[in-house]
């Protein structure tokens, strides 16, 4: 090989000869050797679109890896939340936090979060990683602790506000003549406390409940089922202190936009009682088919009755 390298180095200064067949090598070794290095626009063009490829099916996979680990972050949130919640409740007489009163923190009222708080000294446990909205009204609602964050958890004030078919009922406040507070239940009255909700994933505020006339009320709430997150599982504490995800869904029922979950079984988890029936004084509403109804009456009604879901 190194003859034919110097032979081609006398050629090429004409002081040589090479054989016919050496020519050829020549040729094919001149073209090698001079050859421009780098892609072809054509070359460019198609690693551009493998990239493209490549983006368009990896970037929505890492999208929805990033929404679980948020999703699992706030479910750990509201475990440890939700303990708190059982232990109060055990500290107080079997009787469950009120969700508000118009009585001041310092005088045992406000809203429920503030009489968990002493059980986790951690306010963090009541954000959701997915919601970021701030605001800037001040008060007992929005604690100055988590830096103008709207909280993310709401209270099972009834499948649907102020009925009684949840964990408080609306009754006159003994501090404040002329307004009403909501106090807790007794755990006696919660037909099965591990299977009843407590508090959850909420776009409610300030009331921060999860009653389904109210929990997508804000502005920040889901106009579709697509656009709830976490991937439409909401999390929610129980009574009992363990916490879980339910598929939840918007739609329209009766005329009015409402959320629901999943299925009827897991509907039921916001009934005290599924025999429960509003309060007397309860004067009717959106997902109460009357006054006489049972907490599973209005429930199925939901689920077999005039309701559109929304995508």
């Amino acid at each position: 090989m190194n003859n034919f390298f110097d032979r081609y180095t006398k050629f090429s200064v004409g002081k040589s000869k090479l054989l016919p067949g050496e020519i050829l090598k020549m040729h094919i070794f001149r073209k090698q050797k001079f050859r421009k290095s780098g892609f072809t626009p054509i070359e460019l063009l198609v690693v551009i679109a493998i990239i493209a490829i490549l983006a368009a099916i990896l970037f929505p996979v890492f999208a929805q890896a990033r929404e679980k680990a948020r999703g699992i972050s706030c479910l750990s949130n509201m475990k440890q939340a939700g303990l708190a919640y059982a232990m109060y409740t055990q500290d107080y007489d079997e009787t469950t936090p009120l969700q508000q009163s118009k009585s001041t923190v310092a005088n045992g009222g406000g809203y429920w979060f503030w009489l968990i708080q002493p059980y986790v000294k951690n306010w963090n446990l009541m954000l959701c990683p997915d919601r970021t909205i701030i605001t800037i009204s001040t008060g007992d609602k929005y604690p100055a602790a988590v830096n103008g964050r709207l909280l993310g958890f709401g209270y099972n004030d009834g499948w649907m506000s102020d009925s009684c078919l949840g964990l408080t009922c609306q009754v006159p406040d003994p501090n404040v003549p002329g307004k009403t507070m909501r106090p807790g239940q007794p755990i006696a009255s919660i037909t099965n406390p591990a299977d009843c909700v407590a508090f959850g994933d909420t776009y409610d505020t300030p009331g921060y409940s999860i009653a389904m006339d109210n929990i997508i009320s804000n502005s920040d709430g889901p106009k579709g089922s697509s656009n709830v997150r976490h991937m439409g599982m909401l999390n929610y504490a129980f009574v009992d202190g363990h916490a879980k995800s339910i598929k939840m869904e918007v739609g329209n029922y009766r005329g009015h936009f409402v959320a629901r979950p999943g299925s009827e079984t897991d509907a039921l988890k916001w009934c005290r009682d599924p025999n429960a029936v509003p309060d007397a004084s309860y004067n009717g509403g959106t997902l109460v088919v009357s006054n006489t109804a049972t907490c599973a009456q209005d429930v199925h009604d939901l689920f077999t009755t005039n309701y559109t879901k929304i995508p």
